[in-house]
């Protein structure tokens, strides 16, 4: 589980220490830094095996292009350099880049690394990240190796998950705090299937997948009582069913140990669907996954405030960021953490954080 992550003159800020627990939401208003630190994060994941060998950053990889190192400078940086850290149960790597303006490769200027490095060099292993840009519904999907796909790497779009859920579903939920529904079925397919009906109420995909044109079909049926309606195309279907379809692969097959990034996952579900998907993230973290998701929907926030208060979900292994900028410190950009407490309960609601909701009930009274 990552720990600790301290930031030095990366894009929007100028320094930055944050620690996590098992679930964590970044919250806040656009532009103000959560992406920054997910594709911090990123960064070191797809640049690990790099900055070992080739002892250099890549800016361009297997989860994200961030352009060249002028495009992620702190624009008021003092000194030419970025700095990344980063602790995983107390392993970690301390790491200070050169800038290369028109480089895409930074590198490596000083290193500091302690702890397991056995262990903490297998940490990049267990990332998955599902980007804000997800699969919408096609007619056909492509297909993976297998190889990668028994790795469970779906695509940073999610593009893969479809195909998983076909070739794995028969297997065996490894996170048993994830189980909803009838204690007999276990399958990933099973509770995929139980997490969407809340989601979306009666909705089954059905996957064909097609190993000689390397393609997969999705379509989806509705249970209407002890009926089945026919099976329609996705392109048919509603989009966010299909859109939200890898997040909910993706935390139902997660092990104990997995880190899971995820970038709006409420994006195109109806409000009672974002609640249901928080519950599931908190599930997830429960069971010992770390999910680290990027959120603009209080409905997620409050899905998550639930599971705590029904004792699902540890407050301590609860943790919400609050990204802003400080008019009154020359518009820095900075983080407040307010504590959840047992019943759900948070120490602290700054203005701009999830309050909308009630701004436009005092204009409407």
């Amino acid at each position: 589980m990552i720990e600790r992550l301290n930031l030095k003159n990366f894009k929007c800020f100028s320094e930055l220490k944050i620690n996590f627990s098992a679930v964590n939401v970044l919250t806040g208003l656009n532009g103000m830094g959560k992406s920054t630190v997910m594709q911090s994060i990123l960064l070191l994941g797809q640049s690990q095996k790099n900055i070992v060998s080739d002892e250099a950053l890549f800016l361009k990889g297997k989860y994200v292009d961030l352009g060249v190192g002028q495009d992620v400078l702190f624009e008021k940086a003092e000194e030419d350099e970025i700095g990344i850290e980063i602790q995983l149960n107390g392993n970690g790597g301390k790491y200070l880049f050169e800038y290369c303006p028109e480089e895409d490769r930074l590198p490596v200027k000083n290193s500091e690394l302690y702890g397991d490095q056995d262990m903490f060099r297998q940490w990049t292993d267990r990332i998955f990240y599902l980007s804000a840009y997800r699969i919408e519904p096609q007619f056909l999907y492509r297909i993976e190796n297998e190889k990668e796909l028994t790795e469970r790497y779906f695509g940073k779009d999610g593009e893969f998950a479809v195909q998983y859920l076909q070739f794995h579903g028969g297997e065996d939920v490894k996170n048993r705090e994830l189980v909803i529904g009838d204690g007999e079925k276990i399958t990933i397919a099973d509770q995929v299937k139980a997490w969407l009906d809340i989601i979306s109420p009666g909705v089954s995909p059905v996957i064909n997948v097609n190993m000689s044109s390397r393609t997969a079909e999705l379509k989806y049926e509705y249970i209407e009582g002890r009926e089945k309606t026919n099976s329609y195309k996705s392109v048919n279907v509603g989009f966010g069913i299909t859109y939200v379809l890898p997040v909910v692969v993706a935390l139902v097959s997660a092990k104990p140990g997995d880190i899971i990034l995820l970038e709006n996952p409420e994006a195109h579900i109806h409000p009672r669907g974002q609640r249901v998907l928080g519950e599931l993230i908190a599930a997830a973290g429960a069971g010992g996954v770390q999910v680290i998701v990027e959120t603009h929907s209080d409905h997620v926030l409050n899905g998550i405030r639930v599971a705590v208060k029904r004792g699902k979900l540890k407050p301590e292994n609860t943790d919400f960021f609050f990204f802003y900028k400080d008019i009154e410190d020359s518009y820095k950009h900075k983080v407040l953490c307010p504590a959840v407490d047992e019943n759900g309960r948070l120490d602290e609601w700054p203005e701009g954080f999830f309050d909308e909701w009630d701004n436009a009930l005092l204009e409407l009274l």
